[in-house]
């Protein structure tokens, strides 16, 4: 009976730092993306037929220095994002792996981590697919974020329009399955 209560406690253990390790992921990326909260921003509506998308002012959500340094190359903001992401995604990963090698856990706890590594590197590719259409649309460099059902998009500058951000709604509702009201798109200033 100890060791099959020892064998839940590993499991649950395992899959609270993974979920804690995702969370913080994708924390982190939505205050770096933006350089502050979501609730922060500032927002305007754009008239027209567009769902609920919002088109939030960029000038806001980044701090002086960044905007400096995107003005300057824009591209730079983007593969630094991209850097640090794929930074912050191996080294999630890395310790789920470590998990994995942990002679301690039974059949079906490794079995659950392994889903949750599958579900997890699901949506790595679908975030990855999702960028790259939009960047094959838009003609635009973009990053997203999607973190708790909603998904922010970044765009360089003067990128957005009306045929633009019904494009970007129509992609992320068809490939992650985000709604319109759940999509922020924002361009970078």
């Amino acid at each position: 009976m100890s060791l099959l209560i020892k064998k839940k406690q590993i499991l649950a253990a395992t899959l609270v730092i993974a979920l804690v390790a995702a969370t913080g992921v994708n924390w982190y990326y939505s205050q770096y993306m933006t350089g502050e909260s979501i609730t922060d921003t500032t927002t305007e509506r754009v008239s027209g037929n567009l769902g609920d998308s919002l088109l939030v002012a960029g000038t806001t959500a980044l701090s002086e220095e960044t905007t400096a340094s995107v003005q300057e190359n824009p591209e730079k903001y983007f593969i630094e994002a991209r850097l640090k992401r794929s930074e912050t995604e191996d080294e999630i990963i890395d310790n789920i792996e470590d998990i994995l090698e942990n002679v301690n856990l039974d059949s079906k706890s490794k079995g659950d981590i392994t889903g949750l590594l599958s579900e997890y590197t699901e949506n790595l590719k679908t975030q990855t697919d999702t960028e790259n259409l939009i960047k094959a649309k838009t003609g635009s460099e973009c990053i997203i974020i999607i973190n708790e059902g909603k998904c922010q998009v970044v765009l360089e500058k003067n990128t957005l329009n009306e045929t633009i951000i019904l494009q970007i709604t129509e992609i992320i509702e068809k490939n992650t399955h985000i709604s319109a009201e759940n999509l922020t798109i924002i361009e970078l200033k």
